[in-house]
């Protein structure tokens, strides 16, 4: 069965995610984390907060990420709460300063703690792809994670390919 994708900017993407949302994040370290879509959310999170209005979302993660995911939305202090492992500096520093709620967990416990509904659900699932097939299948980047994991569960599957 042939597929038909519909092909979206990242600041488009990022319009569909709104304040509260809890989103999956793919990747494993930067590796196969989205990079363009996570830094529209956090533009977006500035002007909505320029505005007057709150913008934060809760973050799921295969592990650490880069600094377009982690970094970004921690200096635009757009983090509702964020796990498991962290190492990126800005998200540190928000995690230190008590902007940002944290907890940290085992990586190989996320996965099955979403399955079982120990956790919110993700709204949105948020994966870096290097390729799209007429079947529909999605062929992830080097950083798996907790992809397959979010992909199942989440309302919406946001790619970057």
């Amino acid at each position: 069965m042939q597929k038909t994708y519909k092909f979206v900017t990242a600041e488009e993407a990022a319009s569909y995610v709104n304040n509260g949302d809890v989103i999956g994040f793919s990747g494993f370290t930067p590796a196969g984390c989205p990079k363009d879509v996570p830094t529209a959310i956090a533009n977006r999170a500035r002007a909505l907060q320029a505005e007057g209005q709150e913008f934060k979302i809760g973050m799921y993660t295969g592990a650490s990420t880069g600094d377009s995911l982690d970094g970004e939305l921690a200096r635009a202090n757009a983090i509702l709460f964020r796990t498991p492992y962290q190492s990126n500096k800005d998200l540190r520093t928000a995690l230190n300063s008590e902007r940002a709620p944290y907890f940290d967990m085992h990586l190989s416990m996320l996965a099955q703690e979403l399955r079982y509904g120990f956790m919110p659900k993700p709204k949105f699932a948020i994966i870096e792809v290097c390729d799209l097939t007429e079947e529909g299948e999605l062929v992830l980047t080097s950083g798996v994670g907790i992809s397959p994991t979010i992909c199942q569960l989440a309302d919406h599957i946001i790619v970057e390919w």
